[in-house]
């Protein structure tokens, strides 16, 4: 700490007088009215201006330009669906709202299936004649469907006579083994049946 030493000593700032040049008196005119500054601020004013204006001059003459080609387009565009529309006899005109109409039609056809969610095509399937099961999942939401389909009948005094039919038909071609597991599950559902009416 004694051997401490200030680089250099630090050197008090000039005291500035806030006051100063308060005295001084600025440059007055001795009459008001002259106005020397004004004169050349209002001669280049006169100068701007007559450049805006020569600009919009030519701006407008280009807009009035535009504004008729596009009226002559419009008036060309007219006569010439005049002209097409006087060429067309009556049995064209009639073909013309017909075909408009049919197309019309179509469109809200299409839009009222889109709503209802029918399919527009009308050859296609759904349900089970869309089903082609080839996997496990498919054959048990195909016997989910079937099965709903089937059962709907069920009141009906054919019904029993219709499953033996079915099943006899649907069995013909099965091997000997898999027509045994149809038989024993058969049989098992059958003495179930025979002791809940036992019971």
């Amino acid at each position: 700490a004694e051997t401490f030493e200030p680089e250099e000593p630090i050197k008090k700032a000039a005291a500035m007088d806030k006051w100063e040049g308060e005295d001084e008196e600025e440059e007055v005119k001795d009459n008001w009215d002259d106005e020397d500054e004004d004169e050349e601020k209002k001669a280049e004013m006169t100068k701007t201006e007559t450049k805006v204006s020569e600009k919009k001059r030519l701006s407008e003459k280009i807009k009035e330009k535009e504004n008729r080609l596009k009226k002559k387009q419009q008036e060309q565009k007219e006569r010439e669906l005049q002209d097409k529309q006087a060429e067309l006899t009556i049995e064209e005109q009639l073909a013309e709202k017909l075909r408009v109409k049919q197309l019309q039609e179509a469109a809200d056809l299409e839009l009222a299936k889109d709503a209802f969610g029918v399919s527009s095509t009308s050859n296609s399937v759904s349900g089970i004649d869309a089903m082609c099961p080839s996997s496990k999942e498919d054959f048990t939401e195909f016997e989910k469907l079937l099965k709903e389909k089937i059962s709907q009948f069920e009141k009906s005094v054919h019904y029993s006579s219709f499953l033996d039919s079915l099943f006899r038909e649907l069995c013909i071609s099965l091997e000997v083994d898999d027509l045994k597991k149809v038989s024993n599950s058969l049989s098992a559902l059958l003495s179930e049946k025979q002791k809940q009416e036992k019971v």
